[in-house]
C-alpha cells in the first residue's frame, strides 16, 4: 500500500520530527519558522548541537517537497508560510493512526 511506504522507521530524524510537530499542532498549523525552531530544539542535546542553517534547509526542503499537490502529506494554509498535515492525504491519515498507536503504547 502507498501508506506502507511512509513510516517513522524509514524517515530521517528531521522528517519524523517535522511530522511529530505537525501532528501536535493539529488543524491550527505552524509557521515554517516555528517548525524549524521546534525541530532544531528536538535535535539539540547536551552532547550535540546541529547547525541551525542546515536544519532550516532540510526542514524547508522536506515541507516544500511534501506540500506540492492537493493530495500531499502536508498542506499549505491560507496564511502565508503556515503548514499543517493534509487531512485529505491517505499517507497523513496513516501517519496519524501510527503516531496515535505509538503514543498509546507508552502508557
Amino acid at each position: 500500500s502507498v501508506a506502507g511506504l511512509f513510516s517513522f522507521d524509514t524517515m530521517t530524524t528531521y522528517d519524523s520530527y517535522v511530522i511529530t510537530v505537525l501532528l501536535k499542532m493539529g488543524d491550527k498549523g505552524i509557521s515554517l519558522r516555528n517548525l524549524v525552531r521546534s525541530v532544531y530544539n528536538l535535535c539539540t542535546t547536551f552532547f550535540f548541537t546541529p547547525d541551525y542553517d542546515d536544519v532550516y534547509r532540510k526542514v524547508q526542503q522536506y515541507v516544500l517537497r511534501n506540500s506540492a499537490s492537493q493530495s500531499s502529506l502536508i498542506e499549505r494554509m491560507s496564511t502565508r508560510g503556515y503548514y499543517r498535515l493534509n487531512k485529505n492525504s491517505v499517507v497523513a491519515e496513516q501517519l496519524i493512526l501510527q503516531f496515535n498507536a505509538d503514543n498509546n503504547e507508552d502508557f
